[in-house]
This record gives C-alpha cells, structure tokens and sequence, in this order.
C-alpha cells in the first residue's frame, strides 16, 4: 500500500489503508501464537520464519521476548532442545536485532551479552546444539564489524544514551575473540585424540566434522573481513602459534585449515608475511633432515611434512600480487617436494600448484565488509554500529577487483613450463616402466596444474562440426563480441591443452590395453582429457556450492516486506563473487573437430570391459555432452551400430551404450536435440537383439521410465510470424531466398521424421517380431508421441485399437490410453464468435446494466461485469440458449475494461457423419460398430473387473479410468 508499483499495482484510497496502530494490532495479536510455535517440532520452521517477518514490522515487540527466552533456554538443563529451537528463531530475527532504525536500535544493547552468553552452546557432545550456535555467529558476523570503537565515547558528543551502551560493550570484543578461539582449538584437540589414523581414511571426514568445518572457515572469514586491524592482529597471532605448535592429524586437517585459510583471505599480505616463511623453513628443514633416509620413495611417508604441505596449500590461495613477493621461496618447495612418492603428500603438492596457479589468474574481490569506511578509527566522522545491518545503495557500492598482471601471468607460464613438461616427459618416456603409485602422482600433478592454469590457456584452434542442426545463424558467430580480461596472454611455448590432449591420449591407450588394472591412473588420466575440451577456469559444483550459500544468507537477511531491495553490502558482494563464478563456467562455443575427437574417445572408454573405467569415462563423456548442443549427434549413429549389430556383441560395450543413454541429471541422449535423434533411437531401443540378460533388460526399462517422465513432445512445425522473421532479418542480414526456404524444408523434414517414427513403431507391434517387453515398451513410446500439429498415421490408429482386445493386458492399457488421446485429438475445433458487449449483454437479458466506457481503467467488480460472475449466473433453458451463452475462457476480460470487441467460443461443435468422415475418424467407427470386437472388448474388460474385485490376489491391478471412454 505505501510502495506500489506504478505500473502494476493502484493505490488505496487513503480511507482503507492499514495504520501504525493496524499492524501494531495486528503483531500482538499473532506474535503469541508464534512465540509458542517455535518449541512445536511440527511448526517450529513457520514459526520462525513469521517471527522473522513479524521483527521487521514491530521489531520492539518481537526482539525482546525472543532475547529473553534466549537468556532463559542457556541455563535450562532439563529442556536442553528449547536452546536449540530459540536459537534458530534467533538467527532469522538478527537483522532486525542488530539494526538501528529510527523506531528501535535498543536491539544493539544485546549484541555483545548474546554473544558471550552462547558460546556454552559449542559442545563437541551435542552436535545440533553446536550447528545451531555455529549458525548464528556466522549471522552475526556478516552483519556487525568486530572493531571496539569505545574510544568514541570520547570524542563524539552526539551519541544517545543506547549508542553509549553499545559503544563501551564492544570493548569485550577482544574477549569473546579470545574465548571463541580457545573453544575451537579445544575442539580440534579432542577431534584429533578421539581415533587414531588408522582407523580413519584419509580423505574422509563423516558429515559432522564437514559442517564444522564449513562453519568454522565461514564464521571466521566474515570475522577478518569486518574486524580491526588490532582483533586481526590477535586472531592472526593465535591462529600462527596454534597451526605451528605441532602437526595435526587427517582427521582435523580440514578444520585447522580452514582456519588459516579464512585468514588468508582477510588479510593476505600480513598473513603471509608471518606464516608462509616459517612454513617453508619447516618444509626444507624436514626434508635436509631426511635426505639420507630415502623421503622422497618413502610409501609411508611424514606425519609433520605432510602436514606442513598441507598448510602450504592453504596459505597459497592468497592473492596473486602477494604471492608474487615469495616467487622463488615457493619455487624451491616445489623443486625439492613434487617427486616425494607418499600419497599424502604428493596430493598436497598437487593442491598447492592449483591454489597457486588460481591466485594468480583468477579475479578477486577485494574489501568485502560491509562498510567502505576505515573502521580502525578515529570515530569523528563514522560510528561502525550505525551501519550494523544496514543496506547500501547499489550505485555508490564502489566494488574493488584484484585483476592479475603481467608479473603474474609470466609466474603462471615459468611455472607450468617448469613442472608440467617435467611430468609429461616422465609419463612419456617412462610409462610403462613406472610403478602404479608413480604413474599416479605424476598424473595427480600434471591434473592439478592443468586445472588451475586452464584458464588463461586458449581453446585449441580446430574447424566446427559441420551440419549439426540446420539453421540459417551459424552456431559460432564472428560478429560476437571478443575481449580478454588480462593486459595480455601469457606466451606458451605451445597451446598446453593440445599437448595434454595428444599426450594423455597415448597414455590412455596404453593403460587400457597394458595396465588395466591401474584404474585410479585411468581416472585422472579421463578428467585431464575431458578437461583440454570443456574446463576454462571454473566448474558448476563450485557454482552450485557459492548459489547454495548465498540462497541461504538471503533468506536470513533479505527484508521481503520491502519492494526494494535493501541487502547489506557483504550479500551484495556474494552476489558478485557469485556471478564471477558463473561468467567462467559459461562458453557459447561450437562443437569442434577436436571437440569431436575427445567425445568419440570417450565414449570408447564408455564401453570398455572394465566397470570403473567405463564409469568414470562416462562421467566425463556427459560432462561434455553437457558443455556443446548437438554433440550428441556424433555419438548417436556409433550407438545404433552397437546395439543393433548381429550376432555375438560384447556385453560390456551393450551396457556402456545403453548407461550413454540413460545419462544422468544433465544429460539425457533420447529426449535431446531434435526428431532427427527421437527418429533413430526410439525404434532400436524397443528392437535390440541384445536385450536377453536381465542387466541389460532392467537399463532398458529404466531409460524407458526416464523417458516417460520427462519427455515432451518438441513442436514438429515451427510457427513463426512474419514481423519475427523480420526482426531476426534486422539483428542478422538480409535473409536470401534460400535462406528464408530454410524454415520450410526443416519442418517438412520433421514432419516425415515424426511419420516414420510412428509407422516404425506400428510396424514393430503388427509383426509380431517383439517379445512382450519390447512390445510394452513400443506401445509406450507410442502413446507419449501422440500430438495434434499434424495428423496421426493411420497404421498408428489401427495398430492401437487392435491392441485394445490383446491377449496382454498391458498392452490393453496402453492401447486404451492411446484411443483415448486420439479420440481427444479428432474432436472437430471450436467454433468462436465475435461480438459487442452491448450485444452480449442484449442476449443474456442484462439490458439493464451501466457499461463502462471502454477506454477508462476501473478495475473491481463493477455492475457490467457482474453477469460473467457465477452470483449472476443463470442456466439456460434450452439448447439454443446454452448454445449461445457466453462463457469467457479469459479471466482478465472485464476486471479492467472491455475490449471493442470480444472473441469467444460457443458451446457447440461440428459433428462428423458417415459421408465427410476422414480416414482416421472411420478407423475407429469401422471397428466400433463391429459387434465381435464390442463383445470381445467387453469380455475382456469385466475380467479385468474381476480381477480388481480382489486386490488381495492381484494387488497391482487397478480399474484404468480409460477402459470407460
């Protein structure tokens, strides 16, 4: 009401508008309800969330009884889940609790008590309780900046006596700090004794020690970014002697790390000054000290090096022009550690190349808090607790980006050139000569270096595939805009993703056939060659993982009774981290010849005799499926020769071909493309002679479920209007004569696709050559094909009304569903009419109504629209007047104003007789006159009637609506 939309929306008459009082009533009135709900497990997530809105429209009503509860649940020993369930209202409430507005800001005076006084729940022995504390901290620090700024108290004199409060309680910030930090390292100290290491795989964490560890790095990340420089002197100090002081176990490893890594990421520049030469004086006195005891071969490697290599990943993940200080530093740990042979170890060399080569070419964000503003002080001209939860004007964001430079980019290319053709000359010349654990950490380097500098390598230059789908625009247009992000491209000695591909290629040759029995090899060996085609910087699980995140900080923070969009500036910034993500995973190119030649290659791998090879082959076979259009279609013809191919096939390869096609989530060949792959697929999926093993059998059926579930039917004649194909003429060129046929001669090739699908699948079920599983599967892909663009076969009709008295009562059902559609399908079209108002209102005897000029918006109900309202309604008497009532089949018409003229349509339909009867009309009647097949049909159908009078014998059948059509 006091922000519609002009265009959309009218304003209330200020009479009806809803008062200050009105929505004071109205809180008080609901909030009791809420507050009980929330202890009510089956309520509890409404409730929170009517709270949520409730504290924006009366936050002094809501704030403080909920604090209250909080306070009360801390203590309650004997209701342990009431802590958890108010804590969980809590963080949905935070915004509206740390906010100063103009009606209330007394909500800042409980931001530091709340925060000493929950920090109890972080209890190692009750995990919910844990993940619901750990989830309003992470709340609390988006939204706050930790600096103590009690000095202001001094210098300023136009605090009120609640800005004075809080002013002089954020000076205990140091303390929670301190005690927040000790709980969390007791934590990760008990973690660690709780198992040895050889009872926990490396590795592997269960799920509560991943979302402690996704909490801690998130609650300590949004804390570096809004604190001071002093609290981050303190956290850095705490954090360096707390990751130094002894090596950690795998089973924490992740959580110490993200400690450090949410460090890294506040304030990259100090936190290595500190950490990353005393981590490398570890790492080099570690390995003089073991240089006589064979470290590098060593299987079983070291508990403290590995760690220590650990930690020197993490602390890699800093900006590039900060690690640009430490170059030959970090060189000489790669030169002295990328041979060592421990699994371990060598994993986290591998990670530290790839956090190293993504700092350097990746674009960063810099300055995420939630001010501009200095925050160490003085407070003369800005207080930090006046822009606690405050939104921020979209055009005044001033966001800063860390774009990489030259000396960065020549850091990527010495880089690669000087470990990645190592390891590809070892793999080359030395392939078969290596032991599996060598092959596989030469492969785990060559992959993570691959993968963190990809994305300043260009694609390989290689034709398109020709004739994919015919279309006028070329897939690849050169009118499309080209820039680079970077002052220029590093200069290889030759394009990386072209050498990877000829090299991993061979090996993957070699492996299949030599050393089959090396599987973990062939599946690095399988991403490093789907990812010279597809992988350009980012992957979607990483986006999926950033959109995952930001939809959950949105629903705590935004203000969803506003019509504007009022975020804080750090949910702003998530949102253009989150797009920054997305820009890299996005690729509008065409399938090339090289392109073509991963696809083909693995798809061999798809089918080879090795279960795990095939898997993984396949996995990286749809991802690439998934990145071009119409790259299916060059697998497809290689399929069809598989499965319909005579005689003894290889039952492997049958497999692999029908796991291509029943794809995964994002990939699914027989619903893909065009009729063109529907036209060739569908028919050999139902006559495949290599359907025998049960394998093969239950794929079949399950591709055929898929395919029922999310196939619909693709427009078989493309309509288009001319003012379109103008439009599109204006954006393109002037179209040619050839090229405006273009649109013809592809319906018309769709339109004989569709008949010979249809006929082939009639054909299939008249000949008798299926078994009654094939059948059952032709039937249901004929159903599922039945449209009304064009007119159905007339083979089609007459097979499925045969089927109607079958001997299988499966292919009975299918049939009568199919007549059914078709006989929907044959009704004649309606007949509309076009008319006045005043016409319309003359013929339903309503000459007494006031018309609204029709030029004039009033919308509501009005006296000359009452008549289409179902108050005013009244039944016809005869068949000519229900004939031509008329019924609006818009629900718009007259809400506003009405139209000239109406078009509508009368309830009356043209009948077919025996003299203008078409072709597929008379199939139908021919047999339905027939008295042998009613009485057959009839037979047929109260045995199954019979049967569904006993569900206790026959459990699965049940009464098919469409027996009754």
């Amino acid at each position: 009401e006091r922000k519609p939309s002009p265009v959309w929306q009218f304003s209330p008459h200020e009479s009806f508008r809803l008062t200050e009082e009105d929505i004071t009533d109205f809180v008080n009135c609901v909030k009791e309800y809420a507050f009980i709900s929330i202890f009510n497990k089956d309520y509890a997530k409404d409730a929170t969330e009517a709270c949520q809105y409730l504290s924006i429209l009366r936050p002094e009503l809501i704030v403080p009884p909920i604090v209250e509860m909080v306070f009360e649940s801390i203590d309650n020993t004997n209701e342990p889940h009431r802590f958890t369930s108010i804590m969980t209202c809590l963080t949905r409430i935070t915004r509206e609790l740390i906010r100063q507005t103009s009606d209330y800001s007394q909500g800042q005076t409980y931001v530091l008590p709340l925060l000493m006084s929950v920090l109890p729940g972080i209890d190692l022995n009750d995990f919910k309780k844990t993940s619901v504390t750990l989830e309003f901290l992470n709340t609390m620090f988006m939204l706050i900046t930790c600096v103590d700024c009690s000095s202001a108290v001094n210098i300023r004199n136009d605090l009120d006596d609640i800005e004075i409060e809080v002013c002089l309680s954020t000076a205990k910030f140091d303390d929670f700090i301190h005690e927040f930090l000790n709980r969390i390292f007791q934590i990760i100290k008990v973690l660690s004794t709780d198992t040895s290491d050889a009872a926990v795989a490396i590795d592997e964490a269960n799920m509560e020690d991943s979302t402690l560890e996704s909490n801690l790095k998130t609650i300590m990340t949004n804390i570096v970014q809004q604190c001071s420089s002093k609290i981050f002197r303190i956290i850095r100090e705490k954090i360096t002697d707390f990751v130094t002081r002894s090596y950690w176990s795998s089973k924490v490893r992740k959580i110490v790390a993200s400690l450090v890594r949410a460090i890294v990421l506040g304030d990259p520049a100090e936190t290595l000054k500190y950490l990353l030469p005393k981590t490398c004086d570890y790492i080099n006195k570690i390995m003089n000290d073991a240089e006589g005891h064979g470290l590098l071969t060593d299987h079983k490697g070291d508990k403290e090096l590995t760690w220590y290599l650990y930690l020197f990943s993490e602390l890699l993940r800093a900006r590039g022009d900060t690690l640009i200080i430490y170059k030959q530093m970090i060189i000489s740990v790669f030169h002295r550690c990328i041979q060592i042979i421990h699994k371990g170890s060598y994993k986290a060399v591998a990670s530290a190349a790839k956090h190293l080569l993504k700092s350097l070419t990746h674009i960063h964000l810099i300055n995420n808090r939630s001010t501009i503003e200095n925050i160490d002080g003085p407070y003369v001209d800005f207080l930090p607790i006046r822009m606690w939860g405050q939104p921020v004007d979209v055009d005044k964001f001033q966001a800063q980006y860390y774009i990489p430079g030259d000396d960065e980019l020549n850091f990527v290319r010495e880089f690669v050139e000087t470990f990645m053709y190592l390891e590809l000359e070892l793999l080359k010349e030395k392939s078969s000569k290596l032991s599996n654990e060598e092959r596989l950490r030469s492969l785990t380097i060559v992959h993570h270096i691959a993968t963190g500098c990809f994305r300043v390598v260009p694609r390989i230059s290689s034709p398109n595939v020709q004739n994919l789908e015919p279309t006028v625009v070329p897939y690849s247009s050169q009118s499309q805009v080209q820039y680079s992000m970077y002052s220029k491209q590093p200069k290889f000695r030759e394009n990386i993703r072209l050498r990877l591909l000829i090299d991993i290629g061979k090996l993957l040759d070699i492996l299949v056939t030599s050393h089959s029995d090396d599987v973990s090899s062939i599946k690095i060996a399988h991403k490093i060659y789907s990812a010279t085609s597809i992988y350009y910087g980012g992957s979607k699980h990483h986006v999926n993982e950033l959109r995952k995140e930001f939809q959950a900080n949105k629903l705590f923070i935004k203000n969803r009774l506003c019509s504007e969009r009022q975020n804080p500036r750090f949910l702003i910034m998530k949102r253009i981290a989150l797009q920054l993500e997305q820009f890299e995973i996005i690729e509008y190119a065409t399938l090339t010849e090289i392109d073509k030649q991963v696809a083909l290659k693995l798809f061999e791998l798809s089918t080879n005799r090795y279960s795990e090879v095939r898997r993984q082959a396949q996995n990286e076979l749809f991802s690439v499926l998934n990145r071009y259009r119409f790259s299916s279609q060059v697998l497809v013809d290689r399929i069809i020769e598989l499965l319909n191919a005579s005689g003894e096939v290889d039952h492997d390869q049958i497999k692999g071909c029908l796991y291509i096609l029943l794809g995964n989530n994002n990939c699914f060949l027989p619903t893909e493309d065009s009729w063109a792959t529907i036209e060739k697929l569908w028919p050999t999926l139902v006559r495949t002679p290599h359907a025998s093993k049960i394998s093969t059998q239950n794929l079949i059926t399950d591709i055929k479920i898929h395919i029922n579930k999310v196939f619909v039917t693709k427009e078989i004649i493309q309509n288009l209007n001319e003012k379109s194909i103008r439009a599109a003429a204006v954006l393109w060129h002037p179209l040619e004569s050839n090229e405006m046929n273009t649109r013809e001669v592809h319906n018309q090739a769709n339109i004989q696709l569709y008949n010979r699908l249809m006929e082939t699948l009639s054909s299939l079920l008249k000949d008798n050559i299926l078994t009654w599983r094939q059948q059952e599967t032709a039937m249901a892909f004929l159903c599922l094909l039945l449209q009304r663009q064009i007119p159905i076969p007339s083979s089609c009709i007459q097979t499925s009304v045969n089927l109607l008295v079958h001997d299988h009562s499966e292919l009975r059902k299918y049939a009568a569903k199919s007549v059914a559609a078709i006989c929907r399908l044959q009704k004649t079209p309606r007949i509309y009419v076009e008319k006045t108002l005043d016409k319309i209102l003359q013929e339903n005897q309503n000459n007494g109504s006031t018309v609204i000029t029709h030029d004039e918006c009033q919308p509501g109900d009005r006296d000359d629209n009452l008549w289409i309202t179902i108050d005013n309604y009244k039944p016809p008497e005869s068949q000519a007047e229900w004939e031509q009532t008329c019924f609006m089949d818009k629900t718009f018409l007259g809400y506003y104003a009405w139209p000239n003229i109406i078009k509508y349509p009368i309830n009356k339909r043209a009948y077919y007789t025996q003299n203008d009867m078409p072709e597929q009309v008379a199939i139908i009647y021919n047999r339905f006159i027939d008295k042998n097949f009613i009485i057959q049909l009839t037979n047929l159908t109260v045995t199954e009637w019979h049967i569904d009078d006993k569900p206790e014998l026959y459990p699965s059948n049940n009464t098919d609506i469409d027996n009754f059509f």
